[in-house]
């Protein structure tokens, strides 16, 4: 997997161990997707800090051959905006993976109607 990193706002301190923290992370990603090569995937990573509210935005877009996931949030802290961010993307990478697996490929309970109502009475009544 590609990593592209954009940091707006940052000092070097906060930069550094936003990129440090972020590689701790990236396995968890790789495990998910083992399916696809490793050159076919590209994950751009950005913060921006917020100078005026002492926050920072970080969001992760993973491009996939099949699929573009975003994720996205915002905290006081760089490593909870990370974690945050990460939390969702996994969920949208699992439920991705679910989908192209045909798990998710169920029939829905509004498909199934009944024929006779008339016959489902009368056996309730017996």
């Amino acid at each position: 997997m590609e990593v592209t990193f954009f940091q707006k706002n940052l000092n070097k301190k906060e930069e550094a161990s936003f990129v440090e923290y972020v590689n701790q992370k990236i396995p968890s990603f790789e495990q998910l997707i083992t399916k696809f090569s490793q050159d076919a995937v590209l994950l751009k990573v950005s913060i921006e800090k917020f100078n005026k509210h002492d926050a920072f935005q970080v969001e992760l877009c993973l491009v996939l051959p099949t699929k573009s996931l975003v994720a996205s949030e915002a905290s006081h802290q760089i490593s909870k905006a990370v974690d945050l961010s990460k939390d969702r993307l996994l969920g949208q990478i699992k439920k991705h993976m679910a989908s192209l697996r045909k798990d998710r490929a169920h029939r829905s309970i509004r498909g199934v109607r009944v024929l006779d109502p008339m016959a489902i009475s009368e056996e309730i009544l017996q």
